[in-house]
């Protein structure tokens, strides 16, 4: 082990290194590589997914975020819905730069299941696949996409 000098920044194993900025080839502009989403960040997307699913949140503030497939489901008119709240998230890593995430989500008493996919970008990350999973009566689809 050696003394650090006066203008020599400490090193720590506990802090993950910053990665180099990428250039977008389309505008020559650089900026930093997204970083790795932590639970807490993906839960916090999922609940603002919601928001928007529900009508809470207007679907425009979520746009950035979000492909144009799940953007066309979350937006347009809607009918008032009750308030989905995620109660467990799961997420895991199937390769680089992809982050699958599905949760138990609560509605006026009932449980639903909820799936998501989540890419990285030059840009950041971007919800790519959202539903929400409802139980439907006989003879009807069960699932329901946003």
């Amino acid at each position: 082990m050696r003394t650090l000098r006066h203008y020599e920044p400490a090193r720590r194993a506990d802090r993950p290194e910053t990665l180099a900025p990428q250039e977008n080839r389309r505008t020559g502009t650089r900026w930093p590589t997204p970083r790795q989403l932590e639970a807490s960040e993906v839960g916090r997307l999922l609940g603002m997914l919601l928001e928007a699913y529900d009508g809470r949140r207007p679907a425009a503030q979520i746009r950035a975020l979000v492909a144009p497939e799940v953007y066309s489901g979350l937006s347009g008119p809607r009918l008032a819905r009750p308030r989905h709240r995620t109660q467990t998230i799961h997420t895991c890593t199937p390769r680089p730069g992809v982050i699958e995430a599905c949760a138990r989500v609560e509605a006026d008493g009932r449980s639903f299941a909820l799936a998501a996919r989540f890419a990285r970008t030059e840009r950041g990350w971007r919800c790519e696949r959202f539903a929400l999973l409802k139980p439907g009566g006989p003879g009807q689809s069960s699932r329901r996409a946003a």
